[in-house]
């Protein structure tokens, strides 16, 4: 293979890797959704920092379609935790596997 040609490989290659990794994140960014008492929460590290921090258990919480539902706050931290962590685990192996095979 002449050097042309492998320069179009690896450039295909890396193309190919930019452009899964981020529809690898797309995904996982969709995963982040997690469902509570009538509402749906996207769960970001400020979520789960300000249900860390709040001082009172239950709360009115504006979930992602703009909604004020009462939420018990452990309850909801609790699962926004394990979905969390579940979803990013799953994020890294897939990543992970996806810079395996563009090193193949």
């Amino acid at each position: 293979m002449n050097p042309i040609d492998q320069l179009v490989k690896q450039v295909r290659l890396s193309t190919d890797y930019q452009i899964n990794k981020q529809i690898l994140r797309e995904k996982i960014q969709t995963d982040l959704h997690v469902p509570y008492h009538g509402g749906m929460f996207y769960i970001t590290t400020d979520l789960l920092s300000f249900l860390a921090t709040w001082p009172d258990d239950m709360l009115y919480l504006e979930d992602t379609f703009h909604n004020p539902i009462e939420v018990n706050k452990n309850e909801l931290l609790t699962l926004c935790r394990e979905h969390y962590q579940k979803a990013m685990n799953r994020w890294h192996q897939e990543h992970a596997e996806l810079k395996r095979i563009r090193k193949i």
